[in-house]
């Protein structure tokens, strides 16, 4: 298969690529034989899902306008957050009284040699009660580029990601123009393609995709 430059693996079958105007992602688990592109459409005014093979043919699995696409962003983006991420309010109020100090995570590739001893079953466990958690926080904020800061200094800023230590519990905070104004604590992180789509999408319409897709490998397997 070609190898897209910059591929980032999320395990040792899993993962994606960012090429101009498109993401280019693959399983090597399920085949070697064809990569999926999701293409934005810059030119074409479309937003399409379709798979390629190693002879470079393709098939279309999904293809959206982009006004479409505008019409439903602000439900989708609430659908996305509510598949990915299990989100709660996170509460200042308790932040001072139980005196915590926050880390700010300078850089997200900073959680990536860690996030291994909380990934169970393609789901990110944040059980802030386990062994594991209290490893990796305990790797974290000793290891890699974690600063401490004061919350004052990041309540005003639009985008930070982070961790909460104090003397009952460990924690992430997540704040992000994508999920609105607001500092979230995040309890779990949901990694399951399968189960994001479903959610995001519906069952009928994610069980349409997929009958695509099937059509679309066995019209690229004839076409080798």
């Amino acid at each position: 298969m070609n190898v897209p430059a910059n591929k980032i693996r999320l395990n040792k079958d899993l993962w994606f690529s960012v090429l101009g105007n498109k993401m280019v992602f693959g399983n090597s688990a399920i085949s070697k034989e064809f990569h999926y592109t999701v293409s934005f459409g810059n030119r074409s005014g479309f937003f399409d899902l379709h798979l390629t093979n190693n002879t470079g043919k393709h098939f279309t699995v999904l293809n959206v306008s982009h006004q479409n696409i505008y019409e439903i962003l602000p439900t989708l983006l609430i659908k996305i957050k509510n598949s990915i991420f299990d989100l709660s309010d996170f509460d200042e109020n308790q932040f001072q009284q139980e005196n915590s100090i926050f880390y700010k995570i300078k850089e997200i590739g900073d959680l990536t040699g860690e996030l291994g001893v909380l990934t169970k079953k393609n789901r990110i466990i944040i059980d802030k009660e386990s062994n594991e958690f209290k490893i990796f926080v305990d790797q974290l904020t000793e290891k890699h580029s974690v600063n401490r800061t004061e919350l004052f200094e990041i309540k005003n800023q639009k985008e930070f990601y982070g961790i909460v230590k104090s003397k009952t519990e460990n924690y992430f905070i997540i704040k992000s123009p994508y999920l609105g104004d607001q500092i979230f604590k995040v309890n779990n992180i949901d990694l399951d393609m399968n189960s994001i789509f479903e959610k995001i999408l519906g069952i009928d319409i994610y069980e349409k995709i997929l009958d695509n897709i099937n059509e679309g490998i066995l019209y690229l397997n004839e076409q080798k």
